[in-house]
């Protein structure tokens, strides 16, 4: 691999969106019909529109295995009995339809899409990350970027806090294999994110992530060893995790959080 990568720019350096109308597999088209359907239901006229994100959007999906990623714009926010009626109808649906563990909302209303610090948070995401699949395009008012630490930051927020709470979580709870798995592709993301603009790359697969990671920290071992946890599919111990935590919250705020 030759560095920087430039993975998933384009010849200007601008990042790619990986999703599209297009590469939505057919089995899926119907579903998400329905979803919006639920939404608009749900939502009335506050619903303002809808965007597909994740593996359905960049046609990756495995059928019975893939979550239904949505973010959701409304013209103001869901009031708790509205949302008590979503999520009814969203567990009714995935009841009849087995082949979709989950559908996840990503739930915002227009006022903070257009904030004037939300360019690197909601502006990217809607620009280079989602698709939309009903309603008025919002990511037409936002312009292309290139990567850069101001879009880590918006995405990630307080990456210590969260790592935090997977630890109380853990501890208070055993962890199944999928969710140890996702905590460590949230360091993984995380870290990568902060050396994405030295890269000049915009790579959302974890092992990609993982070689550009071990180039830009040549010295880092952790970094081996997560690798070694997604090339072997190996199952990482309640200890082994706990252990990745308590030394990356140390290790993004000397590396990561001074944007180094």
């Amino acid at each position: 691999m030759q560095f920087p990568t430039r993975i998933d720019v384009d010849s200007n350096g601008y990042i790619l969106n990986k999703t599209s109308l297009n590469k939505i597999d057919g089995a899926y088209q119907g579903l998400l019909s329905q979803v919006v359907e639920i939404l608009k239901r749900c939502a009335g006229t506050k619903l303002h529109s809808v965007y597909i994100y994740g593996s359905v959007g960049r046609g990756e999906a495995v059928l019975g295995t893939s979550d239904i990623d949505l973010s959701v714009i409304l013209t103001s926010p869901f009031s708790p009995q509205e949302m008590a009626h979503l999520e009814e109808e969203t567990k009714m649906f995935i009841h009849d339809n087995l082949i979709v563990p989950k559908v996840d909302y990503d739930i915002g209303v227009t006022a903070d899409v257009f904030k004037e610090n939300s360019q690197y948070y909601w502006g990217f995401w809607l620009r280079h990350v989602c698709t939309c699949i009903y309603g008025e395009d919002l990511s037409v008012h936002f312009p292309k970027m290139k990567p850069n630490v101001h879009i880590c930051k918006a995405l990630n927020g307080n990456l210590i806090d969260t790592l935090t709470s997977y630890r109380d979580a853990i501890l208070e709870n055993e962890a199944d294999h999928a969710t140890l798995l996702s905590i460590l592709k949230r360091i993984v993301r995380g870290a990568y994110c902060y050396v994405a603009e030295r890269d000049k790359s915009w790579s959302t697969n974890i092992q990609e992530n993982l070689i550009i990671l071990q180039y830009y920290f040549p010295r880092e071992e952790y970094f081996k060893e997560i690798e070694y946890v997604f090339v072997q599919q190996k199952v990482p111990t309640l200890d082994e995790v706990l252990n990745y935590i308590d030394y990356f919250i140390i290790w993004f705020n000397e590396n990561a959080i001074v944007g180094k």
